[in-house]
């Protein structure tokens, strides 16, 4: 309620700092894996439940062509979001609904993203709550080797490590190399699955429930959720309660409105000004897996094949990510 205060109480009170000085950047929580200060990292995740999907955009539409030109076909140039005056960000999250998408009706380029909570071990031992965002290539090979756990006829493990992000699993190893290339093949990813059980204890739960706990009401419908989904998926492991705990992803990553009055599609116009990529394609239609012209995928390997996981090749691109996340108490 307004009110009105004299330049005593104006002086005398000692108004709260707003509840996003609070919050750490988007940057702070994900598990780093640039290469920028170092040319081979690797961090070892114990991941927590499954991933959430979502489509980022950014601010690259492809060069027109309407004469099919080969020099031409795939390439992309940066257009500014028409909301850039309003909103910083350097990329913008897709509607649920594609046809919805509004960016997508402006013509701009999207990725298939994937975000999961995970526990990252640290140097000293402790663990800390982060969030792995990446694109289909290292997610896929997780889901890869957990769809070949659960089909091995042969499993000796625990019914539960078959899933990675279950109660009881091994950790995954993630390293990230510089190979000194230009985009997209100047980050090559290994993928490693550890044999060795890692058990998620009480204390590795109060850190994922400080970092984030749904409301009694909300556990429940995720639950509830959940093993309605796991009766035809026999990919899911058996429900956890701390799967809904850590960052709220479905928030951090929800849908990007257009903001200020509705605008026109982009019309890309070719400029001197604009940073246009080296051609990936040939010319298509913006779709769901727009990311795999950004990301390469390795054959699957034939599962009696031990040996040590190969490379996936993808683009290293982690300077959009300086967003606080004191928003979601909007």
């Amino acid at each position: 309620m307004i009110r009105r205060v004299s330049a005593s109480q104006m002086l005398a009170s000692n108004p709260a700092r707003p509840a996003q000085a609070n919050f750490p950047k988007l940057q702070d929580i994900l598990v780093n894996l640039s290469v920028k200060d170092n040319p081979k990292v690797t961090r070892r995740l114990k991941l927590i439940g499954d991933p959430y999907m979502f489509h980022e955009f950014t601010d690259k539409v492809y060069v027109p062509n309407p004469d099919n030109d080969p020099e031409l076909r795939g390439k992309t140039m940066r257009v500014p979001f028409p909301d850039a005056d309003v909103n910083k960000s350097f990329n913008r999250i897709g509607h649920d609904d594609l046809d919805q998408c509004p960016w997508r009706k402006m013509g701009y380029v999207f990725t298939t993203q994937y975000a999961q909570n995970v526990l990252e071990r640290q140097e000293d031992g402790t663990w800390q709550v982060k969030i792995l965002k990446k694109g289909k290539a290292i997610f896929s090979e997780i889901a890869k080797k957990i769809q070949g756990n659960y089909e091995d006829d042969e499993w000796e493990g625990e019914d539960d490590a078959r899933h990675f992000g279950s109660r009881t699993s091994p950790c995954v190893k993630i390293t990230a190399k510089a190979t000194g290339k230009q985009p997209p093949l100047s980050v090559e990813y290994d993928v490693y699955f550890e044999s060795k059980n890692v058990v998620v204890d009480e204390d590795m739960i109060e850190l994922l429930r400080k970092a984030g706990e749904p409301s009694a009401e909300d556990l429940e419908q995720e639950r509830k959720s959940y093993n309605a989904a796991r009766k035809s998926d026999p990919y899911m492991p058996e429900w956890n309660d701390f799967f809904a705990f850590g960052y709220p992803l479905h928030r951090i990553f929800k849908h990007t409105p257009v903001k200020g009055e509705a605008l026109p599609p982009v019309v890309a116009t070719p400029k001197d000004s604009y940073v246009v990529s080296p051609p990936k394609a040939a010319p298509k239609p913006v779709v769901e897996d727009e990311d795999e012209e950004e990301e390469v995928v390795p054959a699957p390997k034939p599962k009696t094949a031990k040996a040590a996981p190969k490379p996936v090749v993808v683009d290293e691109d982690d300077d959009d990510d300086e967003d606080s996340i004191g928003w979601l108490n909007d």
